[in-house]
């Protein structure tokens, strides 16, 4: 994968004007770079990596690969990366890729929030234990997990508003959760 083909994978649905002002880097480069008529400076890069969140390292991760590892593997017992306190992202570089799976784990009572995203993003999420009160745009789905059926509940959202998570039992609830394009 070159740097055109990473940083266009990687704007998913923001606009070049977007990702230029965010990375107050020139539309024009920017542009350039994404069609590969220039490569740009380590510091433009700097600033672009910056906007996705990610390391200039991870931005230029797998781009000397010419063929990728067809899977990934994450062991249940793998440490992760923790976010907000309650979401634990399942992959590695999340933002380079075209779905974040996390796993989120919510206390009795508990309560926290999915941010909302600038962007067309599309959210499932299937509670594996305990229940979950989801609040999207104003109206509350609540869901259970699998308790002596065959599988739990599940929502799925392409609302770019906050959504809202809430322990609504006495128990753990734990749920997982697929954004695509990857979101925190």
């Amino acid at each position: 994968m070159d740097i055109g083909a990473k940083l266009k994978m990687l704007r998913g649905n923001m606009t070049l004007t977007e990702l230029a002002k965010r990375a107050d880097v020139d539309k024009a480069i920017v542009s350039k770079i994404e069609t590969g008529k220039m490569t740009g400076t380590v510091e433009c890069h700097r600033r672009l990596a910056e906007v996705f969140g990610l390391k200039l390292s991870e931005f230029y991760a797998f781009m000397e690969d010419e063929k990728p590892e067809p899977a990934e593997l994450h062991p249940g017992n793998a440490k992760t990366d923790v976010y907000l306190e309650f979401l634990e992202i399942l992959t590695t570089i999340p933002l380079a890729k075209k779905m974040l799976p996390t796993f989120v784990t919510l206390k009795p009572g508990e309560e926290q929030y999915l941010e909302e995203t600038i962007k067309k993003v599309e959210r499932f999420i299937y509670v594996l234990e305990g229940s979950i009160d989801i609040t999207v745009e104003g109206k509350t789905y609540s869901l259970k997990g699998p308790n002596g059926s065959e599988k739990g509940d599940s929502l799925y959202s392409s609302s770019q508003l906050r959504h809202t998570l809430k322990n609504s039992g006495s128990s753990v609830a734990r749920a997982l959760c697929v954004s695509s394009p990857p979101v925190l």
